[in-house]
């Protein structure tokens, strides 16, 4: 049975955690698959856009600590190295990437959450980042993602605590955007996808990018980036139907160029 499923619905792609009976832990075989699907999403001329998902009562819930405990300090670090060439995957993907958590976010799973774009989850789903109850860390950029999400301190808090947070208090961190009933909770995913596949392709490319790299810039740097980024998609087709779509009072058809 394959750990994590992939399939495509127009130009959405919809990849599924599908290891239900382990609570969809992360192991290498997870890691290798979605590091896949995400480069195919990545590289796809007709996929805009992808939500990340789980079967059963999880989203990913943690580690497959099995697996770990049977790894050499080696094997650890080559593992951890695979897993946040893949977390950066969705991070700098060039399609926007929509977490819809079903379930138990935790450690890595938690992680995956931080590094989407979009997330909307089902009312009371436990996050965090547990790892301090085994003597570790987070090692996917869950400290860093958090706290330029919610700040130091708090992050301190979660990180050094172990605590859960529910997806109600998540939402009110701004780590969610949306909390939903469990039987809602594709459907409403599937629609902000649709709604966003119908922007234009590149804009949404380069939206993306902006906002992740300006953080790390200067303001006045990232401020003279966006300037160049809209003067050049200015000059793309998409940017001239959509001005013509909206003086013709019609519907733009985005072809991304």
């Amino acid at each position: 049975m394959e750990s994590v499923l992939y399939e495509e619905q127009g130009p959405i792609a919809i990849i599924t955690f599908n290891r239900e009976d382990k609570l969809n832990a992360m192991n290498s075989e997870v890691v290798s698959k979605l590091t896949e699907y995400l480069q195919r999403v990545n590289d796809s001329a007709h996929i805009r856009i992808a939500i990340l998902t789980g079967k059963g009562r999880a989203f990913v819930a943690g580690a497959d600590i099995s697996e770990y405990s049977e790894q050499t300090p080696t094997e650890f670090n080559e593992y951890q190295h695979r897993s946040r060439a893949m977390f950066d995957g969705i991070e700098k993907n060039r399609k926007v990437i929509i977490g819809a958590v079903n379930g138990y976010a935790l450690g890595g799973g938690f992680e995956l959450v931080l590094a989407c774009d979009l997330v909307v989850a089902s009312s009371g789903v436990k996050m965090g980042l547990p790892e301090i109850h085994l003597g570790l860390l987070p090692g996917g950029g869950g400290t860093q993602r958090l706290s330029r999400l919610i700040g130091r301190n708090r992050t301190k808090y979660y990180v050094l605590s172990g605590k859960r947070m529910t997806s109600e208090e998540a939402e009110q961190f701004g780590i969610v955007h949306t909390v939903c009933s469990s039987d809602e909770l594709m459907d409403i995913a599937m629609n902000l996808a649709e709604e966003i596949a119908a922007r234009a392709p590149l804009a949404l490319q380069e939206g993306k990018r902006l906002i992740n790299e300006g953080l790390e810039a200067s303001l006045e740097t990232a401020i003279s980036y966006e300037g160049l980024i809209l003067a050049n998609l200015y000059q793309t087709a998409d940017a001239n139907e959509g001005i013509r779509a909206f003086i013709e009072k019609r519907k733009p058809i985005f072809q991304g160029q």
